[in-house]
C-alpha cells in the first residue's frame, strides 16, 4: 500500500506533520513505515522556507527503499536552469530570465553551492514516471506518446 505526496516545495515542517498522520515514524534517520511506502510527485524545491530539510527528509526514504519518487517539474526545471546550452554557448537549457529566476531563487538562496551540485546529481536519478503494478504515477498527467518518445530516446 502507498502513501501518495506531491508538491512539497521546501515545507518541511508540514511534511513531518504529514508524515506523523500518517503513522511513519523516524528511526535511524529516516522515517519509515511498517506497512506502507510514501511515492513521493516531486516538487520538493522551490518556494519553501526549508528547502534542504525537505531534502534530508525524502533523500534517505528513498534511498533506504522506505519511499519511492518521481521528478516533478520544479526538479525538472532546475535541471535545466543549471544545464549549459550545447548549441548556444554562455546559455543555459532553462533561461535565466527574471520569471525563471524568481521561481528558483528561494532554492539558490537555500542551498550552498555543494548541496546545490549534490541535489542536481539526484534529481538526474529519479524517473519520469513509475509504472508499478496496477498503478503508474506521474508528476502532472500521463501521455502515452511522450513517455514513448522518452524511451526511444534514452
Amino acid at each position: 500500500m502507498y502513501d501518495l505526496i506531491g508538491d512539497i516545495h521546501g515545507y518541511a515542517d508540514e511534511l513531518v506533520q504529514l508524515l506523523n498522520i500518517l503513522g511513519y515514524q523516524r528511526a535511524q534517520g529516516v522515517y519509515r513505515h511498517a506497512e506502507r511506502k510514501v511515492i513521493f510527485l516531486g516538487d520538493f524545491i522551490d518556494r519553501g522556507p526549508k528547502i534542504p530539510q525537505v531534502l534530508e527528509i525524502v533523500r534517505p526514504m528513498i534511498e533506504e527503499e522506505e519511499a519511492l519518487a518521481v521528478m516533478g517539474n520544479h526538479e525538472l526545471n532546475a535541471l535545466a536552469y543549471h544545464t549549459a546550452d550545447p548549441e548556444a554557448p554562455g546559455e543555459y537549457l532553462r533561461r535565466h530570465t527574471r520569471k525563471n529566476e524568481k521561481q528558483h531563487r528561494m532554492t539558490m538562496e537555500q542551498l550552498n553551492t555543494g548541496e546545490l551540485a549534490a541535489s542536481l546529481e539526484w534529481f538526474r536519478t529519479l524517473p519520469l514516471w513509475l509504472d508499478l503494478d496496477g498503478l503508474r504515477v506521474v508528476h502532472a498527467c500521463w501521455d502515452e506518446h511522450a513517455a514513448a518518445t522518452i524511451i526511444q530516446s534514452t
